[in-house]
């Protein structure tokens, strides 16, 4: 019994000891059970937030089912305590949202199957189509300000242009297409013009239009004329006014240094410059010229009266 009660003296003195000295007291159960690790606390709110959520996962809800007997009950499976956080939701709204738009890039609702051409009285959709190419793609990659650009560079004989992108797929191309005034024919080639000066390819006979030929290209006009233009707005006026006052069945020609006139019948060629002010004043001392030349019996082959006030004539013997 003294032993006894030694030893357990012994037993608590050894576990003051163990305390004072900062040791872990060892427990009377098993020597291979080990302590529980606390666990980690943090400071930061969005770190415990993990920690509690990483510390969940490894947790398992237990559930026990009471059994008629008193005292007796039934232990259930453990299943484990999964937390779905806001990244795994916005990632399954990612997913759907890309699986959504490839079915609509991919459906046949949403592809151009042509294009809608207003205002046209010559240009075809055919042709518009093989420049902008849209017909056949999804109304998705379809880009008005890219079709715009393109219109307005490859058909100068457009004078405005209005393209609007519809849903589920329509492409509508409004324009307005210039009305040619000249038939301008140079080095071979023939074009039109408005009453601006831009010229455009011909797309029909050009039947009432002012024909007139160039013996040489006129000059090159500066950045502040449109890109497809061809002559000054004043040019074309001066040639709208020579048109009626041309003996009938005379054409029209141009020459660079001394602006516009007609191969008379007679053959010699008439010029008035190229602004086509005065042109009443011209006429009269062009007029006036021939006459003398007829009353002295000699035949001209050039009059000159693109300088009103230094009018000239030339004669090749």
């Amino acid at each position: 019994m003294a032993e006894g009660t030694l030893n357990r003296a012994d037993q608590v003195r050894s576990r003051r000891l163990q305390r004072r000295e900062g040791k872990p007291i060892l427990s009377r159960g098993a020597p291979s059970q080990a302590p529980a690790i606390p666990r980690m606390v943090a400071r930061n709110p969005v770190v415990e937030q993990r920690l509690a959520a990483l510390s969940g996962r490894e947790l398992r809800r237990r559930r026990y089912l009471k059994l008629a007997d008193a005292g007796a009950e039934l232990r259930l499976p453990a299943l484990p305590n999964v937390h779905v956080g806001w990244r795994v939701v916005s990632g399954l709204v990612a997913g759907m949202a890309l699986i959504a738009l490839y079915f609509m890039w991919s459906a046949s609702a949403f592809t151009v199957s042509s294009v809608d051409l207003r205002g046209a009285e010559r240009l075809d959709a055919a042709t518009v189509d093989a420049v902008i190419k849209v017909v056949g793609s999804s109304i998705f990659s379809v880009e008005s300000d890219q079709i715009f650009s393109l219109l307005r560079e490859q058909f100068p004989e457009l004078q405005s242009v209005n393209v609007s992108v519809g849903f589920p797929a329509k492409v509508v191309v409004r324009v307005e297409e210039r009305a040619p005034v000249l038939v301008w024919e140079q080095a071979g080639l023939t074009v039109w013009v408005d009453a601006a000066g831009m010229a455009f390819i011909p797309q029909g006979g050009g039947d009432g239009l002012i024909q007139v030929t160039a013996l040489e290209a006129p000059p090159t006009l500066g950045e502040s004329y449109a890109q497809h233009q061809l002559i000054r707005p004043e040019m074309v006026k001066a040639i709208q006014a020579l048109s009626q006052i041309a003996p009938q069945g005379a054409p029209l020609i141009y020459d660079p240094r001394l602006g516009f006139g007609w191969t008379d019948p007679g053959g010699w060629q008439a010029f008035f410059g190229q602004d086509g002010q005065n042109m009443t004043q011209r006429l009269a001392v062009y007029l006036a010229i021939l006459s003398e030349l007829s009353a002295r019996n000699l035949t001209p082959t050039l009059i000159s009266v693109a300088q009103l006030h230094a009018p000239y004539f030339r004669m090749d013997y």
